[in-house]
């Protein structure tokens, strides 16, 4: 849970924390060893005699020897402005608001459901140092490993006091049809079982009341993808409500499938339309969890690509957050020092994709993925600080007949990436809009200057670049006015027997 929601002065570097002078007057933290991936943990005193939460932070550990024997937490921390006061040691803790409410659900949880076990959790904000830059660093380099290590995650999506009629209905539904049996004759049930209870207004009512769940700001938050990928075994704690996951994911598909209930009408139109805008975010992390757990690692730029609704404090969380989650041939090591800027981690991240990945679908991406940071990126880079959503290029590498041409680029400088392409022509002004010479199809651009068109070996194109001086910008992937029934650019490098040429985009 490493993003919140916004930074202030009196906050404390990377995570942006509340302040706690009375705290560094103490020493409650000793270093952690990095190459043991040491961690420490949190003793949670179920008692409660003053109204304060008291906890007890435990000597550091090896990952590897902790293993299942403790609880991680997984939550939105909220306005870092609004703290709440905790004892840690026998010393006052100022946690996030959200934290301190987590920590009373936990509680909660725990007596309930484990009540002759020691609660022992791993909690972000009070298990790191957070006045040790290094540390903070070298702990988000296994937060993947630290989720699904813990015996099991407690996802808490409520902030405050909610009405836990949602979960409650969604337990009653699960007790009243029978998961056990055929796969099928279950899904008929629960089907049929929705379907003939639909008249009922409570049952409506208290239907529409588990969506409210989905609102939860847990769902936006970018580090809590991550978390929740990597668990093994997860309860969703809402209020005093909790619901494991294993019961949710057998008939969440049935829920997300009925989410529209036609039959009621128009009159709640609106409330439908609600309920889309957060089915579609859950269904983002589901369908991802069903993905990683059977097939492994991500691409990188597949999770930039469709993560761009995720919110974290510092931009290059949008980055590091999904490092657990790829493949480590990326080689990518979180640093949040003040010189690796936004800037130089874009262009770090682009570089590693084209060269690990082995494919140029990026200039795809960087044609349409334009931001706030991209006059001051490579034209070849994408902004991926946008949280505008692209689609994926399919991953198809054309080489040429005769394999002379190397098939993927190099950086020839920092920021500057030298390809292999045919120069089919430069923008000529038509009348049906701006075509080449050089094809029977037509395409359509709206720029200026001198603009020409290529076709760049080992990506999907063609594309339009901007000549500047002996390098090029790229501008956009050109597109036809109308269908063609013929690959038009193929067809131009081969009935005018063009040689592949060395571009080096900047």
């Amino acid at each position: 849970m490493l993003g919140i929601m916004a930074s202030q002065p009196s906050c404390w570097g990377i995570f942006p924390t509340p302040a706690n002078n009375e705290l560094t007057r103490h020493t409650i933290y000793h270093d952690l060893n990095p190459a043991c991936q040491e961690i420490r943990l949190l003793r949670v005193h179920l008692e409660e005699k003053d109204g304060f939460i008291r906890c007890e932070l435990l000597p550091a550990a090896s990952l590897s020897n902790i293993r299942g024997q403790y609880t991680a937490i997984s939550y939105c921390a909220g306005d870092p402005r609004r703290t709440k006061k905790i004892f840690v040691n026998g010393i006052p803790f100022n946690v996030f608001e959200n934290l301190a409410h987590v920590l009373e659900m936990t509680r909660n949880f725990w007596t309930k459901t484990f009540p002759d076990k020691e609660c022992i959790i791993w909690a972000d904000q009070i298990c790191i140092n957070q006045f040790n830059l290094a540390e903070r660093s070298h702990q988000v380099g296994f937060m993947r490993g630290i989720y699904s290590s813990a015996a099991q995650t407690l996802i808490c999506l409520s902030t405050t006091d909610v009405d836990p009629r949602g979960v409650e209905w969604l337990v009653k539904l699960h007790q009243s049809v029978d998961p056990d049996g055929d796969f099928y004759q279950y899904y008929f049930h629960l089907e049929y079982y929705l379907r003939t209870n639909l008249a009922n207004k409570q049952f409506a009512d208290d239907w529409f009341a588990f969506y409210d769940v989905f609102n939860s700001p847990w769902w936006m938050r970018t580090w809590v993808y991550q978390e929740f990928i990597s668990s093994s075994n997860i309860y969703f704690l809402y209020g005093k409500s909790s619901v494991p996951w294993k019961r949710l994911s057998e008939v969440l598909p049935t829920l997300q499938k009925y989410s529209h209930f036609p039959y009621f009408g128009l009159t709640i139109t609106e409330r439908q339309a609600q309920v889309a805008d957060t089915t579609n975010i859950v269904n983002f992390f589901v369908i991802s969890k069903l993905r990683f757990d059977r097939v492994g690692p991500f691409d990188l730029m597949d999770l930039l690509s469709q993560s761009r609704h995720l919110q974290s404090s510092d931009s290059r969380d949008g980055i590091y957050a999904f490092l657990g989650l790829v493949r480590e041939s990326y080689g990518i090591i979180p640093d949040y020092s003040p010189e690796n800027t936004m800037e130089r981690l874009l262009v770090d991240i682009a570089t590693r994709i084209v060269l690990q990945d082995k494919t140029l679908d990026i200039l795809s991406d960087a044609s349409r993925v334009r931001g706030e940071l991209s006059p001051r990126l490579p034209s070849w880079v994408p902004d991926w600080t946008t949280k505008t959503c692209v689609s994926l290029i399919p991953r198809t590498i054309r080489d040429t007949s005769d394999g002379s041409v190397a098939l993927f680029p190099r950086i020839v400088q920092s920021g500057k990436l030298e390809l292999q392409g045919f120069h089919i022509g430069v923008f000529r002004k038509g009348k049906l809009g701006w075509y080449f010479p050089n094809s029977r199809d037509r395409f359509r651009h709206d720029g200026e200057g001198r603009e020409e068109l290529w076709d760049i070996v080992g990506a999907q194109g063609p594309f339009v670049l901007r000549h500047v001086g002996n390098q090029y910008h790229l501008v956009r992937e050109a597109q036809r006015n109308k269908p063609a029934g013929y690959n038009s650019v193929e067809d131009a490098v081969q009935r005018h027997g063009l040689q592949a040429q060395t571009v080096v985009l900047s």
